[in-house]
């Protein structure tokens, strides 16, 4: 137990160690990256081939297409919003871009859902939890992202 232990707690020092080395756009790019890739993976391969009785996985593989684009997107947003606003960097937008990214991102995701109302796919308020939860996560990452000096600066 002690020995799995020390090699999680390595593995995380080492994508840390990773990440304090990335520059701010390839950083949001990366979790963008991650979480596309796993979003992608349980939508089309995971989730359909699972035949198991766990109602918990059931569960998490039915929240988990709206957890990961809650992560991220905003994280897209983060790279993508001091390119589209690079004539005015004082800009709000930039300055708060990760509660603006956030914002865009809960918002598009939430309707989304809501919308389901009205066509053949299924309304669900867990999926809006999820991707509340996800939200925080990503915003948490962002805090996380300050401590371990990763800059957060506009385009220069």
């Amino acid at each position: 137990m002690i020995k799995r232990l020390y090699f999680h707690s390595v593995a995380v020092f080492l994508f840390l160690d990773f990440c304090m080395k990335l520059k701010n756009e390839h950083f949001w790019l990366l979790i963008f990256a991650v979480n596309f890739a796993s979003f992608q993976l349980v939508q089309d391969y995971i989730r359909p081939q699972y035949a198991g009785d766990s109602n918990l996985i059931r569960y998490f593989l039915g929240v988990a297409p709206n957890f990961f684009p809650a992560v991220g997107i905003p994280s897209l947003f983060m790279v993508l919003l001091p390119i589209l606003f690079s004539g005015n960097l004082s800009s709000r937008f930039i300055l708060k871009r990760h509660l603006t990214s956030n914002l865009i991102s809960v918002t598009g995701l939430v309707c989304w859902e809501v919308l389901q109302f009205t066509g053949k796919l299924v309304f669900d308020w867990h999926d809006i939890l999820w991707t509340i939860l996800g939200a925080i996560l990503f915003h948490i990452i962002w805090a996380l992202s300050l401590k371990i000096n990763i800059p957060y600066i506009g385009k220069k």
